[in-house]
């Protein structure tokens, strides 16, 4: 299954910008330093993999001063991931997940 989200708020500069389109799959298990999107407190937000857990993921945004990540939260648990980042168009459009 594939899910098309925009990128909300700085977190991810440069690379994953505020307005960029990005495409996930549900299909493929995280490893570090993919970017995944993850459900958080019914709010959808997307970070890097920084530490994995049999059962926990420890996340973290590439702008540390404008993320809010797993430094403020901890670790989540693994289940909560709902998409890996495979790519992005900008030209597309999809629900936001903040960034």
């Amino acid at each position: 299954m594939l899910l098309v989200r925009r990128v909300e708020g700085l977190s991810m500069m440069p690379k994953y910008s505020h307005g960029k389109i990005v495409f996930a799959t549900k299909l493929k298990r995280p490893k570090v330093g993919d970017v995944v999107i993850v459900k958080h407190h019914r709010v959808e937000i997307m970070k890097r993999v920084s530490q994995l857990d049999e059962d926990k993921v420890y996340l973290l945004g590439d702008n540390p001063e404008e993320s809010t990540d797993s430094r403020h939260f901890g670790w989540l648990p693994l289940r909560s991931i709902i998409g890996v980042v495979i790519g992005g168009d900008k030209n597309d459009v999809g629900e936001e997940a903040e960034a």
